[in-house]
């Protein structure tokens, strides 16, 4: 439909790039319209205001200087073609163009409004047939924007406790972060002076990768469960390299603590053969009757 109109008229733009979507009304600028009614701007708007009671706020209505400037903004309308205007333009609506066309009565207007009318009808017709498409693009923006939201207040969180000198109470160590993880769990095994308890019913040789970081002269025990395949060799191996360390099965065998120099008890989420590959929380005991009996129940 666009090509009824003589390319030089709208400088090789469709008509369709010329329909902006303002104060939830689909319109025109003035002096768009003008350009395909072959008329001067302001000689548009005067023919607008002789004739007012045919243009209504729904038909007609003049922008505000946000309003221009965000439209500025979005088209990349530049300040030769409408920056220069010591008056903040006009809108019209499919309706407004129609009556215009009344009000200029000349061969080339009535045409350019068919056209432009027709324009406005298609896009009408887009957005209904397009509808649920375009809402469910609405929802996922929102969605990566929420997402977006959450993910930096988790790396808030993160960087907050990595800054602290002091081991946080509690953490949350998120799908993927393997490597918070070990460096949470590790700042907990440095801690200790004197003993590290490792209560974990299907720890492996991969609790060594932390232990590996303690203090020398600190004496570690390990609770294993029936389903552990912590072996006898790897054992021997982290005893000769690092020192005291005593192994003890005990069933049954459920939840995972470290208990460091007999008064500081942390509960893991999860095996330290698997932290940091799925959601989990480390909670420190503050509480001396819980933390007292888990203490008693796992001694050196």
């Amino acid at each position: 439909m666009d090509e009824k109109i003589l390319p030089e008229v709208f400088e090789n733009k469709s008509i369709d790039n010329l329909i902006h979507e303002i104060r939830g009304m689909f319109v025109m600028l003035d002096s768009d319209i003008a350009k395909a009614f072959g008329v001067e701007t302001r000689q548009l708007n005067r023919q607008m205001k002789r004739n007012i009671l045919r243009f209504p706020e729904d038909f007609c209505f003049q922008l505000n200087s946000k309003e221009f400037k965000n439209l500025k903004c979005q088209n990349g309308t530049s300040s030769g073609n409408y920056g220069g205007r010591r008056k903040l333009p006009y809108v019209y609506t499919e309706h407004g163009v129609v009556a215009l066309a009344g009000v200029i009565k000349s061969e080339i207007a009535a045409k350019a409004s068919v056209d432009i009318t027709r324009s406005f009808i298609e896009m009408r017709k887009f957005i209904i047939q397009n509808g649920n498409m375009m809402l469910e693009l609405a929802n996922l923006q929102k969605r990566q924007i929420e997402y977006q939201d959450e993910t930096n207040r988790k790396f808030d969180e993160i960087y907050r406790w990595k800054e602290s000198k002091d081991i946080p109470k509690n953490v949350v160590i998120f799908e993927g972060n393997v490597y918070d993880a070990f460096e949470f769990v590790t700042r907990i095994i440095k801690s200790a002076k004197e003993s590290i308890v490792l209560v974990d019913p299907y720890v492996d040789s991969n609790a060594f990768i932390y232990l590996n970081h303690k203090l020398m002269g600190v004496a570690v025990t390990i609770y294993k469960g029936i389903h552990s395949k912590l072996k006898d060799d790897e054992i021997s191996i982290f005893e000769s390299q690092n020192g005291n360390i005593t192994v003890k099965s005990k069933t049954p065998l459920h939840d995972r603590y470290i208990i460091i120099d007999q008064k500081d008890c942390y509960m893991l989420g999860s095996s330290l053969n698997s932290i940091g590959k799925s959601f989990l929380g480390i909670t420190k005991f503050e509480l001396d009757g819980p933390k007292k009996s888990i203490i008693e129940q796992y001694p050196l």
